[in-house]
């Protein structure tokens, strides 16, 4: 049965079981009494058309009975305008048919909750009480305490929607709160976790991240996330390198956005170790030590990761560049990851084609090799 959006005006009150069988989404004064806007199907209309006219014609009957007692025994009242009498409305009047109104559901596909979602204006967030979280740490990657921060996703970002979204270039950064309300919540953050490292370095960090659907300002999905490179200069960290790669497995197909939500929520060193195939911590992000003066060189393969994921290959690079920050390039995208103390390092490159070119730079050194 077709729905339809009314008003109905009753200059009299509903009765107390009418009023409360309906569902209200808004109330204004019309000439002293209540209207309700609701959202009604044609059989719920007739229904509280009913409603209203019985409790029109109560109040009429009071009215009656009224003037009987005011005009004392003997006396006869006067003429009544109306000879119906008042059905009392019960759940029964209620056609059978009738849909119920239905909202958008509370938890998603990958059992996280749903955020309040983009805002045209966004206020400052309260954060939780001082000292009341507490990091957690897998080697030197930190993980957030998840009874602080579980973690909240954008509820206009679902499977069916992605292409319009998170896989549509400039998305995210229309999303994104401005620093004057993410700062002084970064500040409350860090106070909630008491975090006391360099500001510099720690990522005001969503931990579904807006690439992945995540809430950009629910404070369940946000925390001050420390830097797991104790020589780090900036806030770039792992976790941004899993945040890319999931991303574009959602967006290519190959793994569905409830699967890559849940992994970066619960775990996301262990989501780093399955989808980029590497411990986060064990790859330094800064320079450790200077590349070695003169006669830089290197040599590259590439072989098949053999990963399930058609496209994906190893690139192994030899070099006499140690603990030196290696990148991997190919036409449509590229990839880093820092040499070993012996000048060894390999490169997980995606969505390469067999024959393409892959050129590698290495602190001084550069080289090249096929698919």
């Amino acid at each position: 049965m077709p729905a339809y959006a009314g008003i109905v005006r009753c200059r009299t009150p509903l009765p107390v079981e009418a009023a409360n069988s309906l569902i209200p989404v808004g109330k204004s004064i019309w000439s002293g009494r209540v209207t309700i806007a609701f959202m009604v199907s044609l059989g719920i209309g007739g229904w509280l058309l009913s409603a209203c006219s019985s409790a029109t014609n109560t109040n009429a009957l009071n009215r009656e009975r009224s003037a009987t007692s005011a005009t004392g025994a003997g006396h006869a009242p006067p003429p009544s305008t109306s000879t119906t009498q008042a059905r009392p409305v019960s759940s029964t009047s209620v056609p059978p048919t009738t849909s119920p109104v239905t909202f958008a559901p509370k938890t998603a596909p990958s059992g996280l909750q749903y955020g309040p979602g983009p805002q045209g204006t966004y206020t400052i967030e309260p954060q939780p009480p001082a000292g009341s979280c507490h990091y957690a740490y897998e080697g030197s990657d930190p993980l957030p305490d998840l009874h602080c921060t579980p973690g909240a996703l954008n509820p206009l970002v679902t499977q069916s929607t992605i292409a319009s979204t998170i896989c549509t270039s400039g998305y995210t950064s229309s999303i994104r709160p401005l620093e004057s309300v993410t700062e002084p919540e970064k500040q409350a953050s860090a106070s909630a976790y008491s975090y006391t490292g360099a500001f510099s370095t720690a990522e005001y960090d969503h931990l579904v991240p807006l690439e992945l659907g995540g809430d950009p300002n629910d404070p369940a999905n946000l925390w001050v996330e420390p830097n797991e490179n104790p020589n780090a200069t900036s806030t770039t960290n792992s976790k941004d390198v899993l945040e890319d790669r999931l991303n574009n497995l959602v967006c290519s197909g190959q793994l569905s956005l409830a699967t890559a939500q849940e992994a970066i929520a619960s775990n996301w060193v262990t989501a780093y170790q399955k989808y980029v195939g590497t411990q986060p911590s064990s790859t330094p992000t800064t320079s450790a030590a200077p590349p070695p003066t003169g006669g830089a060189s290197c040599t590259a393969s590439a072989s098949p990761a053999n990963e399930g994921y058609s496209g994906d290959y190893y690139v192994s690079v030899n070099s006499n560049q140690p603990n030196q920050k290696a990148t991997a390039s190919d036409a449509g995208d590229n990839w880093s990851d820092y040499t070993d103390s012996s000048g060894y390092v390999r490169i997980l490159l995606y969505y390469v084609s067999p024959g393409e070119q892959i050129n590698v730079s290495v602190g001084e050194a550069s080289c090249s090799t096929t698919a």
